[in-house]
């Protein structure tokens, strides 16, 4: 988010910009600050954090039983889909439960369509019935396999 003037022909004394920084596994809110302060040098520039500031998430481990199981489950219902590690692109609040667990896996089990890719924490956000019942099969994969 950006404000500054109210009229298009009027020089603002003052600008604010507000960005949600989403930070990659190894950097830390100190070096995005850093880089801020090396990108605004010679302005008069302030830092100020306005909302819960979090590190970057911990990488999970892939060589656990819970993965080996996730990927059971995403061979079941995708058999032709290769589990793989990635970064999820928006903020969950999956980081609540590093105090008790280093696997933590943020996954749905859904092929989307473009249109249930635009709708996504927008008007009429969706997902289809077929992508539903895949989410409830692989829940109910983990949860009754998960013991064996």
């Amino acid at each position: 988010m950006m404000k500054g003037s109210d009229a298009p022909n009027v020089l603002s004394p003052e600008v604010e910009f507000v960005v949600n920084f989403r930070l990659l596994p190894g950097n830390t809110v100190k070096d995005v600050k850093i880089h801020i302060a090396n990108a605004t040098k010679g302005f008069d520039v302030e830092i100020e954090d306005i909302d819960s500031v979090k590190e970057a998430s911990a990488v999970s481990p892939t060589n656990t039983k819970a993965f080996k199981l996730i990927e059971a489950a995403i061979k079941e219902i995708h058999p032709t889909a290769i589990a793989t590690p990635y970064l999820t692109v928006g903020a969950t609040d999956a980081y609540k439960y590093q105090i008790v667990s280093k696997n933590i896996y943020r996954f749905m089990p859904i092929k989307i369509n473009d249109a249930e890719k635009q709708s996504i924490h927008s008007t009429n956000e969706y997902l289809s019935i077929e992508n539903y019942m895949k989410m409830i099969h692989y829940f109910e994969f983990i949860m009754s396999n998960y013991d064996k």
